[in-house]
């Protein structure tokens, strides 16, 4: 798993910065062992100032495994809640599109059974 974090127009401390990191690396458990090829980019930016002065930043997160990319990204008065918005939209598009997976792999298996019992 590689992380960069990109900063504009602010200035993050290390300590925030740690646990943007970490908020944001927890979806890379639902990928289980493509989370070790996976690719995010977060950035993190000062919100434009026109009529969102009450929530200054705006973080975005891209996640880049095996091709596919999920794409996340929130307005929040602080980073560590745009942090957990992001990580709970990223889990949600992980999890539909897994499950998207196993829908069609069902589907293919159950057609393949109802062909092998044709002569029935």
């Amino acid at each position: 798993m590689h992380i960069t974090i990109k900063t504009t127009k602010l200035k993050l401390d290390p300590e925030t910065e740690a646990m943007v990191e970490e908020k944001l690396a927890a979806p890379l458990r639902l990928l289980g062992e493509d989370g070790d090829n996976a690719l995010l980019e977060i950035d993190v930016e000062e919100a434009p100032p026109e009529g969102r002065s009450s929530e200054p930043y705006h973080l975005v997160a891209r996640l880049i495994v095996n091709g596919e990319v999920y794409h996340a990204e929130a307005v929040k008065p602080t980073p560590e809640s745009a942090a957990d918005r992001v990580r709970s939209e990223l889990e949600a598009e992980i999890r539909r599109s897994r499950g998207r997976a196993r829908k069609l792999w069902k589907r293919g298996s159950s057609a393949v059974k109802n062909m092998l019992r044709f002569g029935r």
